[in-house]
């Protein structure tokens, strides 16, 4: 059994996430759950979670399954060869429930392949493993990188990119969330994933 710690982290969110957590898991020392009351979003909250977890690896993913759980140890099989291990719904045997959701976000990562030059087919999928040291290393636990919402990840395969990381890609496929609703906004996040990739191609935000 591999050691392993689970930080969850809550921004203080009306379905109650951390106190449920606390209530089932405050006496459970490899679970941790941080409530923050002071800052909210969603890759700040990535980036807090980043810099209080203790392990060698670091794995990203959401809590409403739909980033399924049982890739976990896939990604742990490949993640001592690459410095990023990501799940994509564009590569063989990976896919998406919802069906028009599924292609314009295969039209929008053809896209930011084109531009950035990052050879990885999803950008925007969020479940992804690496190394807390190289993380480190490269100074990319920054506010910087880590704000907005998914963009995020934009930002920080860029700079994963430009700092010579390799990546690994293995299939995953995109359920409609289990619980709870989406805070997105598609016409919102076209326009923010837009202007982000841009800046990140053309701009020097560090």
């Amino acid at each position: 059994t591999k050691d392993y710690e689970i930080v969850v982290v809550d921004d203080n969110s009306p379905d109650q996430t951390g106190s449920v957590g606390k209530a089932y898991y405050g006496n459970n020392k490899k679970i941790r759950v941080c409530v923050r009351k002071s800052d909210r979003g969603f890759a700040s909250a990535i980036c807090y979670g980043i810099k209080r977890a203790k392990k060698d690896y670091v794995l990203v993913m959401d809590a409403d399954f739909s980033h399924d759980p049982k890739l976990i140890p896939v990604i742990l099989n490949k993640i001592n060869k690459y410095n990023v291990v990501l799940a994509s719904r564009y590569i063989k045997n990976g896919g998406g429930e919802n069906r028009k959701r599924f292609l314009l976000s295969k039209i929008y990562n053809a896209y930011l392949n084109l531009l950035l030059r990052v050879n990885i087919s999803d950008f925007l999928f969020g479940y992804f493993c690496i190394r807390r040291e190289y993380l480190i290393k490269n100074k990319l636990v920054t506010k910087s990188i880590f704000n907005g919402f998914g963009d995020y990840f934009i930002r920080l395969a860029y700079q994963i990119n430009k700092s010579g990381g390799t990546f690994f890609e293995i299939p995953a496929y995109y359920k409609n969330r289990t619980y709870g609703v989406s805070k997105s906004n598609l016409i919102n996040m076209l326009i923010t994933y837009t202007i982000t990739s841009l800046q990140t191609r053309f701009k020097d935000f560090n």
